[in-house]
């Protein structure tokens, strides 16, 4: 039985766990998109005190995270958005073991499905340009790309992330 839940702080060994898998998942993949300073085990911390994330478990085990709040880089101030009222997707992370089954269909739908309850009228992320796998899920998930940013903090070569916008009706 898989569920989505409010995370508690009693996750927080877990989430770190899971983001250690899915972190050293992608660096075998040669896809420098995470490293020790974000997101790391402070920030899902503070991210949990401020009710923003939740995790997907298949009975006891954690298999998917995301958090979910109106933070935006500023960066993204450059970005031709097209709505105003919008929530934000950070870090969703689904155990590397579980991907392709279906459990990053859910947990994103799970996201917006939370966002039109809560009255936004979209949802954004961004993504990085070099995770063609990420980028091209959520294109099949009607995410449309509104424009690109560049984060200096990140390694050479890898600073380029793609902003993807949809529409909640």
């Amino acid at each position: 039985m898989t569920t989505i839940s409010l995370a508690k702080p009693s996750d927080v060994n877990a989430i770190e766990r899971l983001y250690h898998a899915c972190k050293d998942d992608l660096l075998a993949r040669q896809i420098f998109q995470w490293d020790d300073t974000y997101p790391n085990r402070a920030y899902f911390e503070e991210c949990i005190k401020d009710d923003s994330v939740y995790v997907m478990k298949y009975g006891e085990q954690l298999i998917g995270v995301v958090v979910l709040d109106e933070w935006q880089s500023p960066e993204w101030e450059a970005i031709d958005w097209r709505h105003d009222h919008s929530l934000v997707i950070h870090s969703l992370m689904v155990h590397p073991e579980r991907q392709g089954q279906g459990s990053g269909k859910a947990l994103l739908h799970a996201s917006e499905q939370f966002a039109k309850t809560e009255g936004y009228t979209s949802i954004r992320l961004d993504s990085f340009s070099g995770n063609e796998a990420a980028c091209n899920f959520y294109k099949r998930h009607g995410y449309v790309e509104r424009g690109s940013v560049h984060f200096d903090s990140k390694p050479k070569g890898h600073e380029q992330y793609v902003c993807f916008e949809k529409e909640l009706v």
